[in-house]
């Protein structure tokens, strides 16, 4: 379910991009098609990179797949660059990059709220169109953000199904993602609300952070199943691969 939705939200950002650069480029010169060329190519293809919080991750490969496919729709050129690890630092790099290329549209998943946000107005200076989507920017340093799914919605269905796991009761701590990221932050605050207010029997006992990493996030589970332990043994809650926000069962 989640990857079908984040390929529509991939869908949904490429489109409204698209529209952005179009819009842009409307009257420009033969210059103008030369530099959405971007690394190397000319001519009047409009050039779309989507940069993620880092490469390798499953759920971002469905999306950018979802882009790629929309982006060859309409006859832009779309390529994905990113990081390895999950870092702001490790963004801004491809950004300026982008920027130094002509790229006309850059979708991004921000590692931080604040900490790339020089690096995006700076490419929108240039003359960039920057979406964001997923985890979002401050909306000063972007032109649009396309959410895939309400807050509201996700943080109900994550704490509805770890309450169903455990009948309503007992201890859970909360693994999460990059602890910077917008979405994943908002998430939790709305679960601990909707905890407090509907579920007074499941105490939430910690929250950490798996910073998009397999192994870390394998390193805190085991660290938080030790410092919990419990008879009746321990449970993930049904999230599958997603390195996102996944609660546990103590």
């Amino acid at each position: 379910m989640k990857f079908s939705t984040k390929k529509a939200t991939a869908l949904a950002a490429i489109a409204v991009s698209a529209a952005l650069v179009l819009s842009a480029c409307g009257g420009g010169s033969d210059s103008d098609g030369d530099k959405a060329g971007g690394s190397g190519d000319s001519g009047d293809a409009t050039t779309v990179t989507f940069l993620p919080k880092n490469l390798g991750n499953p759920y971002f490969d469905t999306s950018s797949k979802g882009g790629k496919a929309a982006v060859e729709e309409f006859g832009g050129k779309f390529s994905e660059v990113g990081p390895q690890e999950a870092t702001p630092d490790g963004q801004v790099a491809f950004i300026n990059t982008a920027a130094q290329q002509g790229v006309k549209a850059l979708v991004v998943s921000a590692n931080d709220p604040k900490a790339i946000g020089d690096a995006l107005n700076e490419a929108r200076d240039a003359g960039t169109k920057v979406v964001t989507f997923d985890s979002d920017t401050d909306p000063e340093y972007r032109d649009l953000f396309v959410n895939q799914a309400s807050s509201e919605g996700i943080a109900k269905v994550q704490v509805d199904l770890i309450a169903k796991q455990i009948g309503d009761e007992g201890e859970i701590a909360i693994l999460s993602a990059a602890a910077n990221a917008t979405n994943q932050n908002a998430w939790i605050d709305l679960m601990k609300k909707d905890l407090a207010a509907n579920h007074p029997k499941i105490k939430l006992v910690d929250t950490v952070y798996g910073d998009d990493d397999d192994q870390t996030s394998f390193d805190k589970t085991s660290a938080l199943l030790q410092k919990y332990p419990e008879p009746q043994g321990h449970r993930l809650a049904d999230h599958g691969r997603y390195r996102g926000c996944g609660s546990l069962r103590l």
